[in-house]
């Protein structure tokens, strides 16, 4: 396996400094650099994508990400650096090696049997998320645990060259544990606060009466998605 074939970067997406216009990158249209050096644990290689482009207001944006492998096969950190625009939602980067198992499986376990989604695990259940929504035509990414910020998955969707942002809270619950009001505020708060489209909250069980009146009264910014409604989005 080439050096080219190791490291695996996310599609992402940058938000203009100036005009706030958002875009989707491909980790295919990225120029790929490395640098190697001798540690203690052997040799590091630093995997560099970088790439550039001009936004539509005429701003000009550039994007680095250096994901480091080392000790070599291993995943060890990345680091993202812009300029002229902002991450929304940090790129993942990890070894070939380690990529997650498919997840087609559980996609097609669950339209047989729909009792299956209370059997996976919450990071089970948002890759399932993600995979439902990319199926009808989002790109959605899966965020790290460690620094989600609040968000789950963070998709797209582009209409006319312009990204559309959602962020989603996903909550694995049991039937009879409902998602409370509490939820719907911290969701809107994060996404008030970051400046993306819309939120979504999806479970497997149900909303408070709360919860609900608390969506409605945001006028369409947080979307709740509760499990009959997902299963109707895989048809």
């Amino acid at each position: 396996m080439g050096l080219e074939e190791r490291m695996l970067l996310s599609d992402f997406t940058v938000m203009c400094d100036y005009c706030r216009r958002k875009y989707r990158i491909s980790s295919d249209s990225l120029n790929i650099d490395y640098a190697c050096s001798e540690c203690s644990m052997g040799t590091e290689i630093q995997h560099i994508f970088c790439g550039e482009m001009e936004c539509r207001c005429g701003n000009k944006m550039s994007y680095t990400i250096t994901a480091v492998e080392y000790p070599e096969g291993a995943y060890n950190s990345h680091v993202c650096e812009s300029i002229g625009c902002a991450y929304v939602g940090k790129p993942c980067a990890e070894m070939a090696d380690n990529l997650p198992i498919p997840i087609l499986s559980i996609y097609e376990e669950i339209l047989q049997n729909p009792e299956y989604v209370y059997k996976l695990k919450p990071c089970e259940f948002e890759q399932f998320v993600a995979d439902v929504f990319r199926r009808v035509g989002y790109n959605a990414d899966v965020t790290q645990k460690t620094r989600d910020g609040g968000k789950d998955i963070v998709a797209t969707f582009e209409i006319g060259r312009v990204l559309y942002t959602t962020y989603f809270e996903c909550k694995r619950y049991a039937p009879d544990r409902p998602v409370g009001v509490n939820l719907v505020r911290e969701l809107y708060g994060v996404v008030d606060r970051e400046r993306v489209d819309k939120g979504v909250i999806v479970t497997t069980s149900y909303f408070t009466k709360d919860a609900v009146a608390e969506a409605e009264r945001l006028n369409g910014r947080i979307r709740l998605i509760g499990l009959d409604e997902l299963r109707e989005l895989m048809q």
